[in-house]
């Protein structure tokens, strides 16, 4: 006879509560114990181990209610909807609250010492808690404990709890297994008479002090153990207790890829650098102290760095595995989508030529407009199974975005933290990592500092412009091209023009750009402008021109533009499918990591680095006669320069003033000492209160504070989503959108829409607010929509330009 025959309880309709708590403990405790970690001076890895194994067996105890039972069982949907809204239902606080009891109770039995013990019960509570919520600051949930009218609830919930069954629970789960002797009744009575008191008084002050001491890690170890009860209980309820096997990826993989590509046969200068700087990395894998965590790829655009840093990421693994015991995840984080696709199709591109077509369980890709597909070999999953694997990133290799990495890291989101265990023991690639702002410097630096330190994670920073968040000179980061400067100055491919002595209006620009193109036929050109009005107009301006059509292929790139199109025009200019010669007009999302290849450039004014991204798409494959030329004009319409509607002022200044001490034109050799002047000025110079305010946030534990601080990506004005029936696939897909709205079956209609969402949101852009009444804005779906008859008539978005908007200032979106 199994244990589970004489429960009946409930934890959902189909499964037992005790089965349920059991399957989740067991897992919170399995994800410990197979996490290496370097807390002992924090906290004993046993009583971390033993205090996640409670706050599973513990979490959904609440739902031993007669009031939660009944509602777990009604059929009746009208009548469940009803229970569902009583307080007495909620499982939450109730559930917290036996955590909290039996957290301390271990803690005294077991004598428990540490730095941080003494938090246990405490950041057990706020876990439970909020388990199907979002973190809240924890002074605020303590407060809230003193509340009267909110234990008149926990009283009404402790009179109708099965206690019977309750102390059988705790005696298979708690006393059995780990030997801690724990009375229903005893908890019960405690709760009403003195909880409030020992919580209030002993645990607020305990929260209070916590500034003082000024000390992050409390706050990783709240995520990490938030993050494995988020992780178990999806599992368990969501999967049917379904864990994805790990399985492995060899350590030569891209040795053999690049053997196979004839990457290794350098026939130009630019690739026997790329096959140095492999080298280099490659084979210093071996000699490198693994104590060092924290390193730099710091090489110039265009140097290969993509592959480079995934094969020394892999064999950095198979030595971790080898040395340490544990086989690390590769996390592959990129600052924009535009580029997330792109790297990406290298990874599988270097899966399938060396053996196949990976399955999900090797490589994801995971970001909001990601398809929601999880295969393994043996199985395709159903679209919200596939949803619940994504998210937990139950991959090897993992392409995502900055967004979601570090909204993982400093967020108070349910669904963004349940991943935050696996950065633990992970290798994570930060490529173009110069896009970090300034002002949050000193907190990637602390934080990254505890992951790597506390639980044994390598960072790898990627760019061709390295900025100062980890000081090479005083030992915090390890530069895996010792001699990089040579790599830099070999290189001779472009020279930068400015032309700042004063700003130019964009009719003046226009005339420059016409004598340009003119007198220089035979080259490809890219002009990139700071805003989608002033790029819209100089390409139409562009296009009047008397140029010859037939050997020159134009393109137009903006967030203007549907994603679908934008990536096939970006594949187009990749592979010059027209033919001729190249003239590119697009806002910034063109500069970065985007593989084009372009003679000349033009680019409005811009921080140092974004210049220097942009630079890197000029004569980026060496295979010019002569250096290209990258010409850079400060433009501006007639309220102010176009640079001041979006760019930080702080950035512009250091930028200008740099410019201003050097004359004439500066050549690529030239970059790499411009860009540490650059970095070191805005050190200098900068301010680390936001950063500051963040870590206040973190010490404190004020997770909704740091949720709502925290902007990795500020939004500059109001926007809405609109659909562009841009097509007849596009046209097919609303149809069906309309069709799932119609669904009544919340869950039903959210599974169906996860089956169409990739190809939904190719077909989306995102306009200024003020424009919701001519995009037809449903406040109740949040989307608006232009008709593909709408757009026929010339109405709303025009194929080739996009949504129809007012003036060159008007509109700063970027990406």
């Amino acid at each position: 006879m199994s244990e589970s025959c004489s429960f009946k309880l409930k934890s959902h309709p189909d499964k037992l509560l005790f089965d349920h708590l059991k399957n989740v403990a067991c897992l919170c405790k399995k994800t410990v114990d197979e996490t290496v970690l370097n807390v002992e001076e924090e906290v004993n890895k046993q009583v971390f181990s033993d205090t996640a194994y409670i706050i599973g067996a513990t979490h959904d105890l609440g739902k031993a209610t007669s009031f939660f039972q009944d509602y777990i069982t009604e059929e009746e949907e009208d009548k469940r909807r009803t229970l569902k809204a009583q307080a007495t239902t909620h499982h939450g606080l109730l559930s917290a609250l036996f955590t909290y009891v039996t957290v301390k109770e271990y803690m005294e039995e077991r004598c428990v010492g540490g730095k941080v013990a003494k938090y246990l019960p405490v950041v057990s509570f706020l876990i439970v808690k909020r388990h199907h919520g979002d973190l809240l600051n924890a002074l605020d949930e303590i407060r809230d404990i003193d509340e009267p009218k909110i234990f008149e609830v926990v009283e009404k919930q402790l009179k109708a709890i099965d206690h019977d069954e309750l102390q059988r629970i705790f005696d298979i789960l708690l006393s059995n297994e780990m030997g801690i002797k724990i009375s229903v009744n005893g908890i019960a009575n405690y709760i009403l008479q003195d909880l409030r008191r020992d919580i209030v008084r002993g645990d607020k002050k305990l929260i209070r002090n916590l500034k003082r001491e000024s000390n992050p890690f409390l706050y990783f170890l709240t995520q990490f153990l938030y993050s494995t009860l988020l992780d178990a209980d999806k599992i368990d309820a969501g999967l049917g207790g379904i864990r994805i096997e790990r399985v492995e990826v060899v350590a030569d993989l891209v040795d053999r890829y690049r053997e196979i590509k004839h990457f290794t046969e350098a026939e130009k200068d630019i690739d026997q650098l790329r096959n140095d700087i492999y080298k280099v990395v490659t084979e210093g894998v071996l000699d490198f102290d693994c104590r060092d965590k924290i390193y730099s790829l710091n090489v110039p655009t265009g140097s290969g760095k993509t592959l480079t840093s995934l094969s020394f990421a892999l064999k950095l693994r198979e030595r971790l595995k080898n040395e340490k015991g544990f086989t690390p995840r590769i996390i592959y984080a990129l600052p924009f989508l535009s580029i997330i696709d792109q790297n990406y199709g290298v990874f599988e591109d270097v899966f399938t030529v060396t053996g196949g077509i990976p399955d999900s369980r090797t490589l994801l890709k995971h970001h909001h407009l990601a398809e929601i597909s999880y295969h393994t070999k043996e199985e395709d999953y159903e679209a919200d199974e596939s949803l619940l694997l994504i998210e937990g990133w139950n991959t090897e290799i993992i392409v995502t975005t900055f967004w979601q990495f570090f909204h993982t890291l400093f967020s108070n989101r349910n669904r963004m933290l349940r991943k935050f265990h696996v950065l633990a023991n992970s290798i994570i690639i930060l490529d173009e990592v110069q896009s970090i702002p300034h002002g949050y410097w000193k907190l990637m630096h602390e934080a990254l500092d505890i992951l790597c330190m506390k639980f044994n994670s390598y960072v790898i920073f990627v760019t061709a412009t390295q900025p100062l968040i980890f000081d090479e000179e005083r030992g915090e980061i390890r530069e895996l091209v010792v001699k990089k400067d040579e790599y830099f100055r070999k290189l001779d491919r472009t020279e930068l023009v400015p032309n700042l002595d004063s700003p130019v209006s964009l009719e003046e620009f226009k005339t420059v750009l016409e004598e340009s193109l003119n007198c220089e036929m035979d080259k490809d050109f890219l002009i990139v402008l700071n805003t989608i009005g002033s790029a819209k107009e100089v390409y139409e301006f562009v296009k009047g021109l008397d140029l010859d059509l037939d050997d020159t292929a134009m393109y137009y790139l903006s967030a203007n533009i549907v994603p679908k199109e934008r990536l096939k025009r970006i594949q187009k200019i990749k592979k010059n499918s027209e033919g001729g010669r190249k003239v590119i007009v697009s806002t910034q999302l063109i500069e970065a990591g985007v593989d084009i290849d372009v003679d000349v450039v033009y680019r409005d004014f811009a921080p140092l680095d974004s210049i220097n991204q942009v630079a890197g798409r000029c004569n980026r494959n060496y295979l010019k006669k002569g250096r290209g030329s990258v010409f850079v004009f400060i433009l501006k319409d007639e309220k102010m320069e176009f640079y001041k509607y979006i760019y930080d002022s702080f950035l512009i200044s250091k930028t200008l003033d740099l410019f201003k001490s050097r004359k004439g034109k500066i050549r690529e050799r030239e970059f790499s000492d411009l860009n540490k002047e650059y970095f070191k000025n805005v050190r200098k110079g900068m301010s680390d209160e936001e950063s500051n305010e963040n870590l206040s946030y973190l010490t404190c534990l004020s997770f909704d504070d740091l949720s709502r601080h925290f902007r990795l990506i500020e939004k500059d004005y109001a926007k809405v989503d609109v659909f562009i029936e841009l097509d007849d696939d596009a046209e097919r897909i609303w149809q069906e959108y309309k069709k799932i709205r119609a669904e009544e079956d919340v869950f039903e209609r959210r599974k169906r829409f996860l089956k169409i969402k990739k190809v939904f949101y190719d077909y989306v852009i995102s306009v200024p607010k003020k424009y919701e009444n001519q995009v037809g804005f449903d406040e109740k779906t949040g989307i608006g929509y232009i008709s593909k008859t709408e757009i026929e008539q010339g109405i709303g978005y025009d194929p080739e330009t996009g949504f129809k908007r007012d003036s060159p200032g008007s509109g700063t979106l970027i990406l």
